[in-house]
């Protein structure tokens, strides 16, 4: 990704920390504004992908409604825009009154505003600042020296937040947290005796925890356990007066004694997701060691001290694995969405595969080029790996821009039965031309070996009739799943990636 930096002070040395990507700074701190009105400066070209707009509030002489108007119109052109909150420097003379305060306040709320409203990314300037606190975020020699504003800690926690940032827009953050037991979610051992878990005291860190996990659960993170222990005595510590977290919260729960990496592979296995998309939380090094040799698992190291729990939770866990731009209805029902996939799972063990299917009542929604769902097909795009034949990512913009095309079809399937209802879990988009082209095909693996995809390609034929269907697989790390979907739907293979099907 090819990243241009933007500003009206000197941020050269951001790109030091931005290393992993393409950073650019070719319009000088001098003449930003310039090259923004410019429609054919660099900006403006093709190779960049995103255009990171710092402001510094003040030294800000130019009009901010036209800066904001002037990164619409560059994401208009499909870049990424990333702006920050603005902040004045605390002891200049004219931040001392309470209008300085109202302007900061007004400023910031018209910069959310256009943020939410145009799809920009907004950098919280702000929290960084109290995070470092004033003396150890600016700089003021080299700001007489070369117009750096900020010291090196500044630079690189604004590199942290922008790569967050921006696997947070790509939805990259992990599907499921695991949880060890004894000493990490409460405090002690459940099968010698009382714990610590409570109100007050060192109880009350493992309770605020607790309470911090359940955030997470709220924003479409799934939760599970992975414990040596006897599962009676770990439904006693979840049935504790002062524990938040119950039984009910958990979609699976290993409370045994078996190997804590084999457990995890099972529950990777049970969810049908990959093992890197775990996160597993754990107190004791040695089974933490030997789940980071053995599994592709996120093993955050646990906080030596107990009383910085939360924070380290915060910032080493939430901030880095489960970060989220945006919780949508989808996210808020993923428990449900899991818990019912295990149930299904049960019971298709119990029947052969034609009466499995019957008993599920299996309903089917089709939209087509409905712009209310672009979000969502986006997050498809973005997330979905197993079940995608060619993994093409789309922001929202892009969606939008195929719904409106006259040579481009979107159909998304929303998927119900009567365990639960899964909310739109299929995406095709098609090119028209002579032919049909499938650009993007997939489907969330919740609902695998239920025909749907075939229900899916015969919906394309029905949009567009009578035309031959094109269609691809590009094979990557993890969507062999689907290697031999076209086949298996009457598809002939034309050469190594594609293949065709008459109509």
């Amino acid at each position: 990704m090819q990243i241009e930096i933007i500003s009206n002070i000197n941020m050269d040395s951001l790109k030091y920390y931005l290393k992993e990507f393409k950073v650019k700074n070719s319009c000088s701190y001098g003449n930003y504004f310039i090259d923004l009105l410019d429609k054919n400066s660099k900006l403006y070209s093709q190779e960049t992908d995103c255009i990171l707009c710092f402001l510094d509030i003040d030294t800000l002489n130019e009009n901010l409604d036209e800066v904001l108007a002037s990164l619409k119109e560059l994401k208009q052109r499909g870049k990424i825009i990333i702006i920050n909150t603005l902040c004045f420097y605390p002891y200049y003379l004219d931040t001392y009154t309470n209008e300085s305060l109202l302007m900061e306040l007004k400023l910031n709320q018209k910069v959310l505003n256009y943020s939410k409203n145009n799809d920009f990314l907004v950098l919280d300037f702000n929290s960084i600042i109290k995070r470092l606190g004033i003396k150890s975020s600016y700089a003021e020699k080299f700001w007489y020296l070369g117009k750096i504003k900020f010291t090196k800690d500044v630079f690189e926690e604004l590199a942290k937040d922008i790569k967050a940032l921006l696997n947070a827009y790509k939805s990259s953050c992990k599907k499921c947290l695991v949880l060890d037991l004894d000493n990490t979610l409460w405090g002690g051992v459940i099968g010698e005796g009382e714990i610590e878990l409570s109100n007050e005291g060192k109880g009350a860190i493992y309770q605020e925890f607790q309470k911090n996990i359940k955030k997470l659960k709220d924003f479409g993170i799934i939760l599970a356990i992975n414990s040596k222990n006897n599962y009676a005595d770990a439904l006693k510590g979840l049935d504790h007066n002062s524990s938040i977290l119950k039984k009910d919260d958990f979609i699976i729960i290993k409370a045994n004694w078996n190997n804590k990496n084999e457990n995890l592979l099972e529950i990777a296995q049970e969810l049908n997701i990959a093992d890197d998309s775990l996160v597993f939380i754990d107190d004791n090094p040695v089974e933490r060691d030997l789940v980071k040799t053995t599994t592709k698992v996120c093993v955050p190291n646990f906080p030596e001290d107990i009383y910085e729990l939360n924070s380290w939770f915060k910032k080493e866990v939430v901030y880095k694995y489960f970060y989220k731009l945006k919780i949508n209805d989808e996210d808020k029902q993923k428990q449900k969405q899991y818990k019912a996939k295990i149930k299904r799972d049960e019971v298709s063990k119990t029947m052969n595969y034609e009466e499995f299917l019957k008993s599920l009542e299996i309903e089917l929604t089709f939209y087509i080029d409905d712009i209310r769902y672009a979000q969502r097909y986006s997050q498809l795009t973005q997330k979905t790996n197993q079940f995608n034949l060619t993994t093409r990512r789309y922001t929202q913009q892009d969606i939008e821009k195929f719904i409106e095309s006259n040579d481009y079809r979107v159909i998304a399937v929303d998927y119900k039965d009567k365990y639960a209802n899964e909310g739109i879990i299929g995406l095709c988009i098609i090119k028209v031309e002579k032919d049909i082209y499938i650009d993007t095909f997939l489907l969330s693996c919740r609902v695998l070996k239920r025909d749907v995809e075939k229900l899916l390609i015969e919906k394309i034929t029905e949009v567009v009739p009578n035309k031959k269907i094109i269609a691809e697989y590009i094979k990557t790390d993890k969507n062999e799943i689907a290697k031999d979907m076209y086949c298996n739907l009457g598809f002939k293979k034309i050469d190594e990636t594609r293949y065709k099907k008459d109509i």
